[in-house]
């Protein structure tokens, strides 16, 4: 018996041909289970986030968090050649994870319709921008145009009267990735009980729609809920709250009429517990603005730490609105192992966010660092019938390319 509990895919071999984020983070989910992951990179730079950063003179590191526990082959699919060996990749592997767009995977001969003749038990899954189909079905777009902007959620998180909200890098990247592999998750299991293959596509753009449901559904049963909102037109009882320190408090009490005497106990205004005026659910929407400054006088008062402790001991749901660096210090996490570290390819330690499922227990995943370009090349041509001499052959004529250092 196997004592890892992320074994769950062994056996399951996967082609990644992806770039970016959202695509290789769903392939890291399913590497994290026991895939076995062949990043298939373009010669002779591999995946843009090997190099790509955010802002000058930061480490390329996304690559590295998203492709651990995977192989790299580096080809050149322009070719006959690199076709040849792709071609002999399809053959051996359950299932092609891309997020190339649709025009170019034709021209590779690498679309659904075309592999799904030739290997009628692969699972083709395309990570989109914008889907299948429509007016923007070929155009380029990341997380923050499909998922936050088109998708609602920029505007509708904004504070009323500001400027949209500039997302956290990938949020939406990862987010989408979580769908993605559990449907590649589904399809292995038909193909396990039928040996058919299936079609997968998603997008950040649907991803995104899926994650505004409640919004959506809202706007269209009343007029009252509105978008972008005001902390100061919303609910008392499900705001955010500044401290004497300069930090924040979210409170998140949907039973309005439950909660207000604790509130009131916290502040020292239990005058208002039994004030109809006050103390009822219609009322605490009417006078919002005004029992939102009561409450923001009372808490006020306190230090983040100190109002956390005493919502705490009366057990109103509530947190701290932690910035990023909290979570690196996040007791919570790092009890639950949702934060690991890991070692750069240049050396260093960083801490990343573990992959966000457990298995058997508070465990961890074993971690294999990420390759570096077609790390695996020779390994995985041999796996697939080349010979020593083949392989040093198609190196030399550049299609395909091994590094053992960065």
């Amino acid at each position: 018996m196997n004592n890892n509990p992320y074994n769950l895919l062994e056996g399951v071999r996967i082609l990644e041909l992806t770039t970016y984020v959202a695509a290789p983070s769903a392939g890291r989910i399913l590497a994290d289970w026991g895939a076995d992951i062949i990043k298939v990179e373009a010669t002779p730079k591999g995946d843009v986030t090997r190099f790509v950063v955010p802002l000058p003179g930061m480490k390329p590191i996304a690559y590295e968090v998203h492709n651990a526990n995977k192989k790299s082959i580096a080809l050149n699919l322009k070719t006959p050649e690199g076709q040849e060996i792709m071609d002999r990749l399809l053959a051996t592997a359950n299932v092609l994870m891309t997020n190339t767009r649709t025009q170019a995977l034709v021209k590779l001969g690498m679309d659904y319709d075309t592999l799904s003749g030739k290997y009628p038990s692969l699972i083709h899954a395309q990570m989109t921008g914008f889907g299948e189909t429509g007016p923007m079905a070929n155009d380029p777009g990341f997380d923050n145009v499909c998922y936050w902007a088109l998708g609602g959620p920029m505007y509708a998180a904004m504070e009323k009267g500001t400027s949209p909200v500039i997302p956290p890098s990938s949020f939406g990247d990862n987010s989408a990735a979580c769908s993605f592999a559990a449907a590649v998750c589904g399809a292995l299991y038909k193909q396990k009980t039928t040996g058919e293959g299936s079609k997968i596509v998603t997008s950040l753009y649907e991803n995104a729609l899926f994650a505004m449901t409640e919004p959506i559904i809202s706007i269209q049963c009343s007029d009252l809920d509105k978008y972008p909102k005001s902390r100061l037109e919303n609910t008392p009882l499900n705001n955010t709250y500044i401290c004497k320190d300069g930090k924040w408090i979210m409170v998140c009490c949907h039973e309005y009429e439950r909660y207000f005497p604790y509130f009131m106990r916290i502040i020292g205004r239990e005058d208002l517990i039994d004030d109809s005026e006050y103390n009822t659910f219609a009322k605490g929407n009417e006078r919002c603005k005004e029992i939102i400054g009561i409450i923001a006088d009372g808490f006020g008062r306190f230090s983040r730490d100190e109002l956390d402790k005493k919502l705490t001991e009366s057990d109103v749901p509530h947190s701290i609105v932690a910035n990023v660096p909290d979570l690196l210090e996040s007791k919570q996490a790092w009890d639950n192992r949702y934060l690991k570290k890991f070692e750069l390819h240049r050396g260093g330690e960083l801490i990343e966010p573990a992959t966000p499922v457990k298995f058997g227990g508070v465990t961890m995943p074993p971690r294999n660092r990420a390759p570096y370009l077609g790390e695996q090349s020779s390994e995985i041509l041999r796996s697939i019938g080349y010979t020593d001499e083949q392989i040093a052959e198609i190196e030399a004529q550049g299609i395909v390319v091994e590094k053992h250092e960065a």
